[in-house]
């Protein structure tokens, strides 16, 4: 019964979203060109923040943190993952452990630059 509620409200949902789309004639393409482009200049700008690591994945080199709000990017506190750009730094890294770290914007997330 329960994947039956959740299969009904995907489609529900899918179905809403293609309604919405057709009604402002935009399409897939449309919305591709609406996300914002990644430029270079946000590549070089560095955040810091003060998490606290929930999980250490060495394997997939990356930990995960429960972080601060962190104002340079409007973002209220959270949990996410985040790669890093030196793999030993997470040798050092111990759950549970609160951290001040800075990161950047990459091709594919956020990449910690330093951990202090």
């Amino acid at each position: 019964m329960k994947n039956f509620l959740v299969s009904s409200l995907t489609l529900i949902l899918s179905f809403s979203t293609t309604s919405i789309l057709a009604e402002q004639n935009m399409n897939h393409d449309d919305m591709k060109k609406m996300a914002p482009k990644m430029e270079t200049s946000d590549q070089q700008i560095t955040h810091s923040a003060i998490g606290t690591v929930t999980k250490v994945d060495i394997s997939s080199k990356k930990v995960t943190l429960a972080h601060e709000p962190i104002e340079s990017l409007s973002w209220p506190a959270m949990t996410m993952g985040f790669s890093v750009k030196d793999e030993t730094s997470l040798n050092k890294l111990k759950v549970g452990e609160t951290v001040d770290f800075e990161f950047k914007k990459a091709e594919q997330g956020y990449v910690i630059t330093e951990v202090k």
